[in-house]
């Protein structure tokens, strides 16, 4: 395996350039089929780090797939490297776009909550408002649900309503609804600095 996705060398690629005919180690070095199946003979096989090294020639050659991203992050866990999954993940959210990176949004984010709950909220919320920034309207709603979760388990049950279902709430819910969140959220008794950024934001 080693030696079928070894890297073709200068003077193939010159030869590739100069006649058109692309050889058949060039076509196998970029084969995710046989990278896939490399990778699953480390995991099988190997170490922890000989197939690391076999997800990382993946990534550097740019044919990952969201899935590749998923079992990479997946072998770290396995292994206890809870930290070292969180950053795969993050390199797959920069990776992908919608629709390709939903499914690694709803791992990571997940996955994060599941880890740190409470202990790690700020960064909780990052992730969601990175998450929900990045994903088209038709994909924001399910993102938005799992945040109140967040919110109403280990934040601020109120905080749950003004942060999340304001921001891009007519995309979802409609006026009449958004409506009507501001008006509770102005009516409550949230300190007056808040109220009046929802004032601005309602204006």
């Amino acid at each position: 395996m080693r030696r079928a996705t070894v890297e073709p060398s200068v003077e193939v690629k010159r030869r590739v350039t100069a006649d058109g005919n692309e050889s058949v180690q060039m076509k196998l070095h970029k084969s995710l089929r046989l990278w896939t199946f490399y990778v699953d003979l480390e995991e099988s096989l190997g170490t922890l780090e000989s197939t690391r090294a076999v997800y990382e020639w993946i990534l550097d050659l740019r044919i990952a797939t969201p899935q590749v991203i998923i079992n990479y992050a997946m072998l770290f866990e396995e292994h206890k490297y809870f930290g070292d999954a969180f950053k795969v993940y993050e390199r797959g959210v920069k990776i992908f776009n919608y629709p390709h990176v939903k499914d690694i949004w709803v791992m990571y984010l997940s996955k994060f909550v599941k880890r740190y709950g409470k202990s790690k909220l700020e960064r909780a919320r990052e992730l969601f408002e990175h998450a929900v920034e990045m994903a088209p309207a038709e994909a924001v709603k399910p993102l938005y649900l799992q945040y109140a979760i967040l919110e109403e388990d280990y934040g601020l049950a109120k905080r749950a309503m003004n942060e999340i279902y304001i921001a891009r709430a007519a995309e979802i819910f409609g006026v009449p609804k958004t409506r009507e969140i501001y008006e509770q959220v102005i009516e409550s008794d949230f300190p007056e600095k808040d109220v009046e950024i929802m004032c601005l934001r309602y204006a």
